[in-house]
């Protein structure tokens, strides 16, 4: 049956938005600005490294940054209050 993957978004940014389609074998384009020349693209998180690697390899690739959605905090719930609770500690 199916299984759910972790997944993870890398933003390339090309020098020519004609190399686009040459990522569709590296993962899912979610995204392509054309105006900006960037791609979104989602991979596997466990294969995610190795296609950095090879990624930046590539002559088409300007920078590759990784998404860091993970390690964000979204506990949006009572924020506030766990702020003001940490300054009265200090």
């Amino acid at each position: 049956m199916f299984e759910k993957k972790e997944r993870t978004c890398l933003t390339i940014y090309l020098h020519y938005n004609r190399d686009a389609r040459k990522l569709n074998k590296f993962g899912d384009i979610l995204y392509h600005s054309r105006r900006m020349r960037y791609v979104l693209l989602y991979v596997d998180q466990e294969k995610s490294a190795d296609i950095m690697a090879n990624l930046k390899k590539e002559r088409f690739v300007k920078k590759i940054t990784p998404s860091y959605i993970k390690d964000i905090d979204q506990d949006f719930v009572g924020s506030l209050w766990r702020e003001s609770e940490r300054n009265i500690q200090m």
